[in-house]
Formats: C-alpha cells, structure tokens, sequence
C-alpha cells in the first residue's frame, strides 16, 4: 500500500504545483484527493494534511465546516499556508523515522 507523506485536498492547480515541487525537493511522498471522503483516507496514513478549498465544498452541503471541527490543529488562510508551506514541509521530513 502507497503511503503518502502529505495528503491533500486543492482545486488550485497552481497550488497543487506548488506543493509538489515543495515536496519533491524535499523527498517527500505526496498524493492528492478529489474530495473530502478520499482525503479522509488517506489522512490515516499522512503526517500532513492539507486542505485549501472552500470549506462548503468540504461537506457538500454547503454548511462550511470549520477545520477545528475537522480535527485540524491549525487553520490557516491560503496565502498564509503557501508562506508556511516550506516551514510545514520540513517538519514533517524531519519527523520522519530514519530508514
């Protein structure tokens, strides 16, 4: 079974770009979800999970759940997670256990 360092949910394809030139520099494995049930799966197994999407999208209803309802530690707004991201990534390299 595919175990990714960093699980992810984003439409912005930009975005998506630069989570994977981020993690491939830092030898990090990533897969993406195309919704909330696939995310949640592979949250199981991700030191990392990433969501920036429009948090209506997230339940389907329209409600907008907020990330700490999630089990989100921290909620950031997307400008501030594209800042933090190298910051973010290289916490999760670093807890890595050693091969």
């Amino acid at each position: 079974m595919y175990v990714a360092d960093v699980a992810y949910l984003v439409r912005d394809l930009l975005f998506v770009s630069k989570i994977g030139e981020a993690a491939d520099h830092l030898g990090l494995a990533v897969q993406g979800a195309r919704d909330a049930d696939r995310l949640a799966e592979l949250a199981r197994t991700a030191r990392l999970v990433l969501v920036a999407h429009e948090p209506d999208r997230l339940d389907g209803g329209g409600r907008g759940i907020a990330g700490q309802a999630l089990g989100c530690r921290r909620v950031l707004a997307k400008g501030q997670l594209a800042a933090e991201l190298p910051r973010l990534l290289a916490q999760v390299k670093d807890a890595r256990p050693a091969s």
